[in-house]
Parts: structure tokens; C-alpha cells; sequence
């Protein structure tokens, strides 16, 4: 028995050495202190994960150094920022339907206002945009005669000093030498006694259908029109002064009523022959 016993004790320091050995062994091996890129099941890890979390790191060691941002997106404008206090006091323009007619007065263009020729309104042009062709010089001359009217000339503005020598032909509207134009002239009924004006659209209104209307242009080209009718229209009447919806060639002659010149006499004719395009 004390053999036996004997034996016992001294094979324990034996192993306990033994253990020593081993544990020191797996230590020099890298099993502990620092990792090996296994996980806690101990399947290996995926590599971009690990870089991710650097890159993760990083960005939380940088975003502790930079101060907070003050927002980060783009700032919203208000009105406040852009109008002034009065522009604020006004409020919102009002909506406008421009497709519904209003009963806003027609101002008639400079020089025809209250005179014998009739009030001339603002019209859209029919050369918007384009090149109305012809001679340089757009002067016309007129010659009716069935009214004594020969190669009165036709002045291409607008204004009170050229409805006082003569004639005028409505700058928004065609020439004779384009086709679907609505040539249209406009001249005093009474106009002033010593000048081109005097009652020289006097007997327009005593034309009638068949009588023969004659434009010629400044480098002799003409254009002959025959008589087809008239009308009176108020003063803010536009749809006389449009081009035909047919595409026609038509002149319109304008002058006034007697005795106050508060409407519009015109005299309509269609184009027959001439050098019109």
C-alpha cells in the first residue's frame, strides 16, 4: 500500500509538467493573444467585412474630428427671402384665363384717335416673324376709279403725320404681293383742307360690288382687286383687319362715318390679278 501510494504522487508532477509544456506550446502557436480571423463559431471570417470595418473605423475617428454640420441639404427659399414687404402686402398675382375675352378698352395706334380715318386698333401681324418680301420701299399706290382716286400713295406706318399727307397701309397686316393678305388701307373721310388727307377717302363708302380696286407697288408691280361688299364696325373691331380663313387675297379700304367718325366703314375686295404670290 505505501508502494502504491508512493507511485501517485510522484507521476503528478509528471503530468502537471506535461500540461506546462502544452499550454505554452498553443500560446507560441497563436492561439491566444492576438486573433487569428476566426469567429466565435469559429468559421473563418470574409475579409471585406473585416476591411469594412476598418474603413468604418476610420470614419468614426475622422467624424469626431470634423465640427457638426449646420445642415447638410440645400436650404429652402421662401417668399420672405426673395420679396420685398411691399411685393408681400400685395399678395399673389390674380389668375387670368387669357383665352376669355374682358371688356378692356382697344387702344387704337397713335394718330387715328378721333380723326375722320377711324380709330386704327392694334392687330396681330401677319409677317410675325418672317421677311414680308417685296420691294425695299413699301410705299403703294392706290387708284380707284370709280371714285377719281389715281396713284394716291399708301405711306407702310402709322402715325398722324403720314395720315395727313395721305394714305396708310396697317403695318400687321399683308401685302398685296403675298398670298392669303389682307392688304388693308386706311384714309381720311374729311382729313385737313391743304394736305394729302383732304376728303380723300371721302366716296369709299359710295363703292360697290364689281368696281375695280388698283395697288401698284414702288417698283411697278400691281395688283388688281374688284369690289365685293362692306360693313360697319365699332372702333375696337380686330376680325376685319385678319387675313381670309380660305387663304384668299383681299384688300380692306377704311374710312369713317359721318358726322361723328364713330365707326368704321370698310370696303372689302378680292383679289383677281397682278403679281401677288
Amino acid at each position: 500500500m505505501h508502494a502504491r501510494s508512493l507511485n501517485r504522487r510522484s507521476g503528478t508532477p509528471a503530468v502537471l509538467l506535461l500540461l506546462f509544456f502544452l499550454f505554452a506550446f498553443v500560446a507560441g502557436c497563436g492561439l491566444s493573444g492576438e486573433p487569428t480571423g476566426a469567429g466565435e463559431s469559429g468559421a473563418p471570417s470574409d475579409p471585406s467585412a473585416t476591411a469594412e470595418a476598418d474603413s468604418d473605423g476610420e470614419k468614426s475617428a475622422n467624424a469626431e474630428d470634423e465640427p457638426e454640420s449646420s445642415g447638410g441639404g440645400v436650404r429652402s427659399i421662401t417668399p420672405e427671402d426673395v420679396l420685398s414687404e411691399e411685393e408681400l402686402a400685395a399678395g399673389a398675382p390674380e389668375y387670368r384665363d387669357w383665352e376669355t375675352p374682358t371688356d378692356a378698352e382697344v387702344v387704337s395706334l397713335p394718330g387715328s384717335e378721333g380723326t375722320s380715318a377711324g380709330a386704327i386698333p392694334a392687330v396681330k401681324p401677319f409677317n410675325f416673324g418672317r421677311d414680308p418680301g417685296g420691294p425695299d420701299d413699301k410705299t403703294l399706290y392706290l387708284t380707284v376709279p370709280a371714285i377719281g382716286l389715281r396713284d394716291v400713295p399708301v405711306y407702310n406706318e402709322l402715325s398722324e403725320e403720314a395720315l395727313t399727307d395721305s394714305t396708310v397701309h396697317h403695318p400687321g397686316t399683308g401685302f398685296p404681293w403675298q398670298a392669303g393678305a389682307n392688304t388693308f388701307i386706311a384714309g381720311h373721310r374729311i382729313g385737313y383742307e391743304g394736305t394729302g388727307s383732304w376728303q380723300v377717302f371721302y366716296d369709299v363708302p359710295s363703292l360697290v360690288a364689281g368696281d375695280e380696286v388698283i395697288v401698284t407697288d414702288s417698283e411697278g408691280g400691281e395688283y388688281v382687286y374688284r369690289v365685293t361688299g362692306q360693313q360697319t364696325v365699332g372702333t375696337d373691331n380686330v376680325a376685319s383687319m385678319n387675313p381670309p380663313e380660305d387663304g384668299s387675297s383681299v384688300i380692306s379700304l377704311q374710312t369713317c362715318t359721318l358726322p361723328d367718325y364713330s365707326e368704321r366703314i370698310i370696303v372689302r375686295g378680292e383679289f383677281v390679278e397682278g403679281d401677288a404670290v
